[in-house]
């Protein structure tokens, strides 16, 4: 209804990615980012792109995400998300450490259920981390 509204991209690129055509996640994830300059659609962003194979954007954007954050906030989560996307499990969890450290629950909250984190299931670190932030059997 509202072609500024760059949620709706964003949430759109999400559920794509999840469905799985990455390229049409990445249009969506770039619609988003024309709207608004919020740094999270580039980790998205980027993540989208390293599972689809072209690492080197990806890099860019993770290259662009740490010059960014030398003058504001990007969030843990993010780098978490790039790494992740590159295949550096070890460097993705040290991020969604950090992001437990920085208190970053909008983040972080949906570990136990986050799909972008499937990757990470079952390694005794990351079972660990979703164990300080959603303990199991909580309610």
């Amino acid at each position: 209804m509202d072609p500024g509204f760059y949620s709706a991209y964003l949430t759109l690129g999400q559920a794509l990615e999840m469905k799985g055509p990455r390229d049409a996640a990445i249009g969506e994830y770039q619609k988003a980012r024309a709207l608004n300059d919020d740094s999270s659609v580039l980790g998205l962003l980027a993540h989208a792109y390293a599972f689809s194979d072209n690492k080197i954007e990806a890099g860019k954007i993770l290259d662009q995400l740490k010059e960014l954050s030398k003058d504001r906030y990007v969030s843990a989560y993010s780098f978490a998300l790039i790494y992740l996307g590159l295949g550096d499990k070890e460097e993705a969890l040290g991020w969604l450490e950090k992001s437990y450290q920085d208190r970053a629950g909008s983040d972080i909250g949906y570990i136990r259920i986050d799909p972008l984190l499937d990757p990470l299931r079952g390694d005794p670190r990351f079972e660990a981390l979703a164990e300080k932030i959603v303990p199991r059997g909580a309610k």
